[in-house]
């Protein structure tokens, strides 16, 4: 049989040896790299977190102070006047600080009185009560509190006692 020529053929096909054979390379998979890149922002985000969490202290400490005067000490703190006789550095806008377990000052405040609030009589003594309040109070393992003159001594409490209970102060009597 012969081939006619206004037959369309396909050319001949030769041999291919393996070493000429191509193959795409082979993709290497990312997944695990961001698995892993992934875990890793997690772990990062989940300490910071943790941090922030375990060492925040309180973000505000309340306090009152109860100033007792028995009924010979003045009748000046039934009418209105900020003070006891003995006691006229505590008052209405007296200074309070807050200090860490180094002494050192991490907030001040005043005292205050509530408006319209008369000094009561309880078991014959007068009764002057003022609040106060720190806010924004750094974390420390424990707080002092200090108002007044540099006699009064400073009253401390575990941070976790401050943050529950807060201070409440008596003095006189």
């Amino acid at each position: 049989m012969t081939a006619d020529p206004n037959t369309c053929q396909p050319p001949p096909s030769e041999p291919v040896s393996q070493a000429e054979t191509v193959s795409p390379p082979a993709r290497r998979s990312h997944k695990p790299l961001f698995i892993v890149a992934g875990a890793a922002v997690v772990a990062v985000i989940a300490t910071i977190l943790i941090i922030v969490f375990t060492t925040s202290g309180p973000s505000s400490v309340n306090g009152t102070l109860s100033l007792l005067c028995d009924m010979k000490c003045t009748k000046a703190a039934a009418d209105g006047y900020d003070g006891y006789d003995g006691y006229g550095d505590l008052s209405n806008g007296s200074q309070v600080t807050l200090v860490d377990e180094t002494g050192q000052v991490v907030a001040t405040t005043e005292l205050r009185r509530t408006p319209g609030e008369e000094t009561k009589i309880v078991e014959g003594m007068w009764v002057r009560t003022f609040t106060f309040t720190f806010t924004d109070v750094p974390s420390a393992d424990r707080y002092g509190v200090h108002l007044g003159n540099n006699n009064r001594g400073t009253l401390w409490k575990s941070a976790e006692e401050t943050e529950r209970d807060g201070f409440s102060l008596t003095i006189g009597g």
